[in-house]
Order: C-alpha cells, then structure tokens, then sequence
C-alpha cells in the first residue's frame, strides 16, 4: 500500500514524521514523506522528497501536486492546511486520509493575541479546525487530552492516542560527531536543557537558577541546546549570562539534527524541563525532550503539574518544584547531591521506564490496526 505523509512546515528528517511514523509504515507499505524543506532520498523506503517552494503561499498547491503524482492509498495531513489537499483531491484519487495531530494548534494560534481576544480566537480556530477534520477517516493525537479537545464525544471518526515516545534504543547507536560539536562531547555537564529557548520554556529562569546553584557547585556546567525565536530574547539571555557571571557555567549549543542528540545527553547527567504553567499547552503537554532524557537515563528535574507528578514523581524519575526559581535551585540541588549509587538506581529507573513503556514501538501494533482497516475499506 502506498501512503503519503504531507507536510508544509516540518522537515523531512522530523523526528516524529520520519524516525517514527515513515519508518514504522515503511515495514508494511511503501511510504512518501513530503514536505517543503529537508534531506531527499529517493533511494530506500520510506522516500524523502522536497517540493521546490520559492513562496509558502504556493507551498500547498506544490504539495498536492506531488500527491497527485503518486497516487496513495492513504494520505497522512500533518498541519490544518495540508486538510486542503485532502479536500480537493479525495475524491478524484479516492485515497483515505488520517490527520496526525501533535500540537495544540488552537491554543498555539490563540497565544498571539492580547489575552482579551485569546477565548473569542481560539474558539474560532477549533470551529474551523473541527469542520476542515470533516475529510478525515481517522485522527491521531499525541494525549487523551487533545483527543478530547477535538473529537470530544464524535465517534465517526476512528481516533488513535500516539504520543510522542522515543524509539526504543534511541540513543544506542553509533553516530559520527560533526567537527561543531567534537569540543562539546569530550566534556560532562551536570544539567542539559533541550528545546526552544523561550521565555515560558523557562530559558531565564534556568538562568537565575544556576545563578543561585552556583554559590554551592562552583564547577557547575550547564548545557542549553535550542533554538531562539526572537532576536531580543536571544539578547536578553546573553545579557543575563553576563549579569550572572556565567560564562564559565553556560555552555550553548543552538540547533542539531535530531540523531546527534544523543552524542550530548551522554555527556549529562539530569535533564531540565523548566516551563511556565500558566501557559495552558505547556501544561497539558508531554513533551519529547523529557522522554528522551529518560531513554537517555537522565533523571528529569521539572516543574510540578499532574502530569510532570505523574510522569516524573511517581515513578521515581526525578523531581518536580514549584515555578519559581528557589524552589527549583533548591529541587537541583537536592539531584545534584545524589551520590554515585542513589543516582545509578534513578538512572536505571529512567532507562527501564523507557524501555518498557515509553517507547515507539510499543504502539506500533496500534497504528498498523488502524492503517491496514483503512486500507481494506
């Protein structure tokens, strides 16, 4: 069976479209992964292709273009205007369309208003969401949480819970290390941050909490790896690191591709997750980062929500702290004491936790049920 999955923002070595879902549906099918930026390989399934884009405004008539072309069975919409294609080609192509869900594209939309429009605009996002879902024959979300948001008691459309697990053994493998990162990986740091450098993410309080941490671990390293969205708060962190003397502390890495990961959480020992939970998507997400520091073995340091409680506390992977910038120095402080057994034993919890729960592979079985039913319909 042929399937395409179509994107027009992330890249064709997307951690999720191509690490997990091409791979998993290449074992069965044959597989298109396409989207507007990224590596090509025309050689191996799943395939990698790129539409040749000069406006993003053209991106989806391209994209449906190359659909057209190859003529799946099932067609797999990532974003809410690859739906589009599904619309305008279902019926002449007759394939089957899945829409995978894994951002709260509502409430991500609605976070760019002043907070008097936020309820009016998100309401107005997930009416138009809700209807353009219409084309679908299934849904995959990443929680039971985005599941309820769009689908709430609809049970015509066949929905499936895919969260965002690791592959099992992410980390294990032999990777080449690129020259910009050989310094990097011949040092050990005590604490890594992964993801984007935000200020809900936490970026500067991650600051302010190796600022006080530093009065009792004065050979402290911190490694920040990400990505900044916005040019003042990339300025604004490199004014902090200097008005906390912090030079000889923050090490920072921007942006490498997802396989490289791994070469940098083995030099670390515990992973920061510091968000914001006033932001509501945060809050009610789990996100990758976190579960690749435990399939890594890096106990997680967070902050304490339900769902951080019931990932991290509960099973003894780590610790949660209240939003501010004491507490968690406090909470770090607290990991960063662990002596050399105490933290073998937490380690050890991550990478069994990961191992035979928090994988990828654990829900293949579910996605092929819900791929191979679509394709005898």
């Amino acid at each position: 069976m042929k399937i395409c999955i179509v994107s027009n923002t992330h890249p064709t070595n997307d951690v999720r479209l191509y690490y997990k879902l091409a791979m998993s549906l290449a074992k069965q099918n044959e597989v298109y992964l396409i989207t507007t930026n990224g590596i090509v390989n025309d050689t191996s399934n799943p395939y990698q292709m790129v539409v040749d884009v000069s406006s993003r405004h053209l991106a989806i008539w391209h994209l449906g273009k190359k659909v057209k072309e190859l003529k799946p069975e099932i067609i797999i919409c990532v974003e809410p205007l690859t739906l589009l294609i599904a619309w305008v080609l279902k019926k002449k192509l007759k394939f089957r369309v899945i829409f995978d869900v894994h951002e709260f594209f509502a409430i991500s939309f609605s976070e760019r208003f002043p907070r008097f429009f936020r309820l009016p605009s998100y309401l107005f996002y997930q009416l138009s969401l809700k209807q353009l879902m219409k084309i679908a024959d299934a849904v995959f979300v990443v929680n039971q949480e985005m599941r309820n948001q769009l689908l709430g008691r609809n049970k015509r459309i066949p929905s499936l819970v895919l969260p965002n697990y690791p592959v099992k053994n992410v980390w294990d493998y032999e990777c080449n290390i690129p020259g910009s990162l050989e310094q990097l990986c011949q040092m050990n740091f005590d604490l890594i941050y992964i993801g984007g450098l935000t200020e809900d993410r936490g970026i500067y309080k991650i600051l302010k909490v190796v600022s006080l941490l530093k009065r009792d671990f004065p050979f402290l390293k911190v490694l920040i790896l990400g990505k900044f969205f916005k040019i003042e708060t990339e300025n604004r962190f490199n004014q902090s690191i200097n008005d906390y003397n912090l030079k000889a502390i923050i090490y920072y890495q921007s942006w490498i591709p997802a396989e490289k990961i791994g070469l940098l959480l083995k030099r670390c020992r515990f992973g920061l997750w510091i968000f914001n939970p006033k932001n509501r998507r945060l809050r009610l997400s789990t996100p990758l980062k976190v579960l690749e520091y435990l399939s890594a073995g890096l106990p997680v340091i967070t902050i304490k929500t339900p769902l951080m409680k019931a990932l991290v506390e509960k099973n003894g992977v780590g610790i949660c702290s209240a939003y501010q910038s004491k507490a968690i120095a406090d909470a770090s402080a607290k990991m960063l004491r662990l002596n050399d057994k105490e933290y073998k034993a937490m380690s050890n919890k991550c990478l069994e936790l990961a191992e035979n729960k928090f994988n990828w592979e654990t829900m293949e079985a579910e996605l092929f049920q819900v791929i191979n039913g679509l394709g005898k319909k």
